[in-house]
């Protein structure tokens, strides 16, 4: 009994977790896209102060893309690479502000990896927030 209670417990943490970041996107992130469409799925988690986290994803040829890493100011200065297949990192935040978005172009199709580190907090409590990544793709409106 005490198992199913946990586990029960285990969901509804992580459903109220998920709509908790859900509002937290739909409230702070939308405007950051400009003209980007996001794509339908949702990318979001709750991390702590020194937790990495990472993504694949593929790109389409020819087509105009925003990556956006949307995150709650108490987490500070989050970083996202951008690293293809064969580890070569093609964009780092850190190397640009800690900008939270990031526009590019792909030629070919081509998967990639999104790496996500948010930086360790230098108290004893470790902050949590959301982090959330959303990608966008450019549409012509013509």
């Amino acid at each position: 009994m005490k198992k199913v209670l946990f586990v029960i417990l285990a969901m509804s943490a992580t459903l109220i977790a998920d709509a908790q970041c859900r509002t937290f996107v739909k409230n702070n992130c939308g405007e950051a896209m400009g003209d980007y469409v996001p794509a339908e799925n949702f990318n979001a988690a709750k991390l702590l102060a020194g937790d990495e986290a990472e993504m694949n994803l593929t790109f389409y040829a020819g087509e105009d893309y925003r990556i956006l890493v949307c995150t709650h100011d108490i987490l500070g200065d989050v970083q996202f690479k951008l690293i293809d297949e064969e580890g070569e990192t093609l964009y780092d935040n850190s190397q640009n502000g800690f900008d939270p978005k990031f526009d590019f172009s792909v030629e070919g199709t081509r998967k990639l990896k999104i790496d996500i580190n948010v930086p360790p907090s230098e108290s004893r409590i470790r902050p949590q927030g959301c982090v959330a990544i959303m990608v966008g793709r450019l549409v012509d409106v013509n």
